[in-house]
């Protein structure tokens, strides 16, 4: 029987150079976000997107099958509903076999009218919704990446917590570059607003997964490990050079929700009370089975 594995998560990184998290364009100056006090400001949208993007690259390569290898091949990819629906269409046959509880070799009858009606679709007495878009949001529901941050049919597990700044800023010049020829564009010279460089940021990550062991437990672990061991770029202007950050002594509090360890809810209110793990041990942690 597996329970959910909440935690929380101290992530000091170090930024290795300059960091440009965007505001806005004015004349030819690339601002920084900034709150009104002046702080530099990392979103947790940044943050979010930074980590799902390495999490699109790492998906494919864990050992899967069945309907997460299907969401993950299929549907993950997809940047847009008319996208994804295509994407499936030659699953559309077993599909519809299942819905009319006939023989399908992917779906399991019982599953899909499950899973659907817990979308909000009707089953009896017949089908009449969009077949392709039904498929897609059923695999959704088993994509491990869309477990941790959410997609068309599900909210994530996963909550990244704003970061804020007390740092100066300072202008970096830089000059447009023509796509088509590979040289430099007249008068385009323009400057980028970034921090200062070595600047400690710390993260807060805080969220559950369904189940140590499964194949979401193990994508956060391998997206953990190798932002551990390769770093993490963030924000705008990375092709030049900016926000790359490395981790530095990460700290872990976690718990399984459901598994006696919290009868009176204490843990649940306030995880910090777990003893703390290293990133090594919370990674070992995950990946147990439970």
């Amino acid at each position: 029987m597996s329970f959910k594995a909440k935690f929380v998560g101290l992530l000091p990184f170090k930024s290795e150079g300059p960091v440009h998290v965007g505001r806005a364009r004015e004349a030819n100056v690339l601002y920084a976000l900034k709150l009104p006090d002046g702080r530099l400001l990392i979103p947790a949208s940044t943050w979010k997107g930074a980590f799902r993007a390495l999490a699109e690259k790492l998906a494919p390569t864990l050992p899967m099958g069945g309907l997460e290898r299907l969401a993950v091949e299929g549907v993950m990819p997809a940047q847009r509903p008319s996208e994804a629906v295509k994407k499936v269409e030659d699953l559309l046959d077993e599909f519809e076999a299942a819905l009319e509880k006939g023989g399908s070799k992917l779906f399991d009858p019982a599953d899909v009218e499950e899973k659907l009606l817990s979308l909000g679709y009707s089953i009896e007495p017949r089908f009449t919704e969009d077949l392709g878009w039904a498929l897609v949001q059923y695999l959704c529901l088993y994509c491990p990446v869309g477990k941790l941050f959410g997609n068309w049919a599900r909210a994530g597990g996963l909550r990244f917590f704003d970061t804020v700044l007390a740092s100066s800023t300072q202008r970096r010049p830089g000059v447009g570059i023509s796509r088509g020829t590979g040289t430099v564009q007249e008068d385009a010279l323009y400057c980028v607003e970034t921090s200062e460089a070595e600047l400690r940021m710390p993260l807060v990550l805080a969220g559950e997964v369904e189940g140590r062991g499964g194949t979401p437990a193990k994508l956060l672990a391998s997206m953990l490990e190798a932002v551990g061991t390769v770093g993490l770029s963030v924000g705008g202007r990375k092709s030049a050079g900016l926000g790359l950050l490395s981790l530095q002594e990460a700290r872990f509090h976690a718990f399984e929700f459901g598994a006696g360890q919290d009868a009176n809810g204490a843990l649940l209110a306030n995880p910090l009370k777990t003893p703390p793990m290293s990133l090594g041990e919370f990674l070992a942690w995950l990946r147990a089975q439970a």
